[in-house]
């Protein structure tokens, strides 16, 4: 009994510990007691930290991701020009036809089967401030009633050119005030436009005539001089 005693005694001699002798030693991550250390955030002062991990820290709170170049963003879309997006005009013409029709719709003109309106020569404020005054005197007069357009157009066309002929200044066509027709005064009207226009080789001025000499029923006509005198 005494040798086995003995034996554990010697038995607990060989547990031999290489580590015993090195106190406060963590091997493999170990503390001392035998449990694993845990690892302590290393505080740095806010003064000695440099200016890039703070920009860093700072984008990490806002929940900004930094990004590889592999990630890069794409880049925006080029603004179009106006000019670029514009739709393609048409070509140009070619044909006769073409042209013709392109210059009809470049034109604002409006086309009138009518002759342009000219200028009424009548009668200067003088001439009918005299006339009703009797410093002027109609020198021949021509009746129109009953005639019709063109005979009345044929009778005036000899009555003019026999004034100027005669060296006449100043003769009176009566046309009527056709209150007997229901046009109106169709007559007269004409003879105004044809005072006006056609006959104006013998006529320097008109007017409707004084109240004296028919008023609206009538036409005072100051004749050109004739070349003879």
């Amino acid at each position: 009994m005494a040798r086995k005693k003995q034996n554990k005694k010697t038995s607990k001699e060989f547990n031999v510990n290489p580590f015993k002798t090195l106190k406060g030693l963590v091997v493999s991550g170990q503390s001392s007691s035998g449990k694993t250390a845990k690892e302590v955030p290393v505080t740095v002062p806010e003064d000695q930290i440099d200016d890039e991990e703070l920009f860093e820290r700072e984008m990490k709170m806002l929940r900004v991701e930094k990004r590889d170049a592999g990630t890069a963003q794409r880049p925006l879309p080029r603004e179009t020009d106006p000019e670029e997006t514009a739709p393609e005009k048409d070509a140009a013409p070619t044909t006769d036809q073409e042209l013709f029709l392109a210059a009809l719709g470049n034109m604002d003109s409006v086309f009138r089967d009518e002759l342009p309106v000219q200028e009424e020569p009548l009668a200067a404020p003088r001439r009918m401030r005299q006339l009703r005054q009797g410093k002027l005197v109609p020198e021949a007069q021509l009746d129109l009633h009953g005639a019709t357009r063109e005979d009345a157009r044929q009778k005036v066309r000899y009555f003019l050119e026999d004034g100027v002929y005669q060296g006449y200044k100043t003769v009176l066509i009566i046309t009527g005030r056709g209150k007997g027709s229901q046009q109106g005064p169709v007559l007269r009207d004409d003879m105004e436009k044809y005072l006006s226009r056609e006959a104006r080789a013998w006529v320097a001025e008109w007017g409707r005539a004084p109240a004296r000499y028919g008023g609206e029923g009538a036409l005072v006509v100051f004749l050109r001089s004739s070349r003879k005198n």
